[in-house]
Formats: C-alpha cells, sequence, structure tokens
C-alpha cells in the first residue's frame, strides 16, 4: 500500500556528499550524517531533506483523516518521506544485483523529452509547484527509470517460467492461475472473452494472435503493459475467442499502481521485513530515529 501510495504521488530523491567540520589542521574526507542506513548504504540528510520538500508540496495526507489520531501529527511527513527513501533504496541495491544501472544519458533524455513535451515554461513552474529542484528531479528520475528497468527484469522471468510450464505439459488455465497478473481473466484461466482484431489494444499482441491457429499458444510477446503469452480457444468470422497470461510491467509512462503487479510490491515488503528484522535498517529522523 505504501509503495502504491508513492507511485500516485511522486518523487525519489538521491543526494551527494557534503563536507563535514573537521578539526585545525586535520583534512578528512567529505561527509555528511546519514538520515538512514539500509543495508550499510546511507542515505544522506540532504536527499531525505530534498524529499521532504517535495512531500510538503505534495503532502500525501492532506484531507486524509488518520484512523488513530498520531501522538506527533508533525511527524507523519518525516515518516512517511524516510520510509519511502528507504524502500527505494531497497529497489536501487535489487537492480544492482542485477546489473541495472541508468546512465546520465538515459536520464537526461527523459528530462529532455518531457521538457519538450510540456514547453520550458510549464515544464519550469511544474517543477516549482511540486517543490523539485533540477538536481533532486534529476534524482528522481534516475531512481523511477531503475526500478521500471527491476520490474521489467523480473517480469520477464516470471513470463519465462510461465512459457517454460506451458511447455512442459501444464493447462493454460493453471499457468494463468499461477502467474498472470490480469485481474480481470486470470480467475478464468486468461479467458479473455470473444474479440476482434481491433480491440486488442496492443499492436504487437494483436499481430501475434492474428497469427495464430485454434488451440495454438503464442512465445513472449512484449507490450506496453508488459510481457503477454496468448493462446486462441476458438475462431469464428472475424472473431477470437482469447485468453492472455499477463505479467505486468510498464513502459515508464505507462508507471502507475494499477500497472505494477502485487508480486513486485510483495518482494520490496518482504526484503524490507526481512532487513529491519536483521537490525540492517537504521533510521535517524522521523518518530522512529534511533543512532
Amino acid at each position: 500500500m505504501r509503495l502504491a501510495l508513492r507511485r500516485g504521488i511522486f518523487l525519489l530523491v538521491f543526494g551527494v556528499a557534503l563536507g563535514a567540520c573537521t578539526p585545525t589542521g586535520v583534512s578528512l574526507p567529505f561527509s555528511e550524517p546519514a538520515a538512514a542506513v539500509v543495508d550499510g548504504h546511507s542515505i544522506p540528510m540532504k536527499a531525505y531533506q530534498a524529499r521532504l520538500q517535495v512531500s510538503r508540496h505534495r503532502d500525501p495526507f492532506n484531507g486524509v483523516p488518520e484512523a488513530i489520531p498520531s501522538p506527533a501529527p508533525s511527524k507523519r511527513l518525516e515518516d512517511f518521506t524516510i520510509d519511502q527513501l528507504v524502500r527505494e533504496e531497497i529497489v536501487r541495491q535489487e537492480a544492482e544485483k542485477r546489473g541495472i544501472t541508468i546512465d546520465d544519458r538515459a536520464v537526461q533524455g527523459r528530462i529532455d523529452g518531457l521538457r519538450s513535451k510540456d514547453g520550458p515554461s510549464a515544464f519550469n513552474a511544474a517543477l516549482s509547484r511540486n517543490g523539485f529542484t533540477a538536481e533532486s528531479f534529476g534524482a528522481y528520475e534516475r531512481a523511477l527509470l531503475t526500478e521500471v528497468s527491476l520490474i521489467r527484469a523480473m517480469a520477464g522471468d516470471r513470463a519465462r517460467s510461465a512459457a517454460g510450464e506451458l511447455k512442459s505439459g501444464a493447462t493454460f488455465a493453471s499457468v494463468a492461475a499461477r502467474w498472470s497478473d490480469d485481474t480481470g481473466t486470470f480467475a478464468r484461466g486468461g479467458d479473455a472473452g470473444w474479440l476482434r482484431p481491433a480491440e486488442i489494444p496492443e499492436p504487437p499482441l494483436a499481430k501475434a494472435v492474428e497469427s495464430l491457429t485454434t488451440g495454438a499458444v503464442s512465445g513472449i510477446v512484449q507490450t506496453n503493459r508488459g510481457f503477454t503469452i496468448a493462446s486462441v480457444l476458438e475462431r469464428r468470422n472475424d472473431q477470437v475467442h482469447l485468453a492472455v497470461i499477463l505479467v505486468l510491467a510498464p513502459s515508464i509512462d505507462l508507471y502507475s499502481p494499477q500497472g505494477t503487479g502485487a508480486w513486485f510490491t510483495k518482494f520490496v515488503d518482504d526484503r524490507e521485513s526481512a532487513l529491519r528484522g536483521a537490525g540492517k535498517i537504521v533510521v535517524k529522523v522521523g518518530s522512529s530515529a534511533r543512532g
């Protein structure tokens, strides 16, 4: 739920190191107090402060009453902010394990595209309105691109597992029930009903279905929504009775809570729980600050 709330609202920010005070005549590396430490990796205080600035501009709790009033309501934004930064750091670490990194050109290309689409004046006004600086927005885009890339890598693994089960003789319905994220069809064995090709919204999938014979199963088809495996159950005239297995992995421009599989949220939740249980997450700001 916390991950979905963050996606509907915003913002990921990673800071750079600041100078620390040093004794006279002693030269030490620049450093900065950490807002939190996640499995040995610090979240700089500058990153936390920049994120908090955005949180205050886009308060996720505005107009939402607490079920149980907080003893310190002013801490809600602080707790929300560091919690999201911790989870984003977990995502960054998991992406790094897979060799996923986003270079400066990709970040700048994304920003240039957004600026071109909205126009420079509107783009800059939106940054200011939402509490971003040029630096924090660049960090946001890098982190968002990293998370989307991790989701797609993991979704690809899930799609290949589903395809492997089909090749091993499992029924399409059982594989759909196990792997599909399509909430409208997985409980029906992937049955999407009768459709005309023009009614299939993803062109790559429509093209793949067009060439399938009755009873045949497609390979893994990549679309903006993720990875799809399709089967034609029946044909009549210009319609096909279609079954699908969809593993959600949205493109960056379709990124939303609805576009991310529950398995990914659970993966991050489980990793966070394991790290907290092992004492590998130390939070130094907000109501749970320690250390």
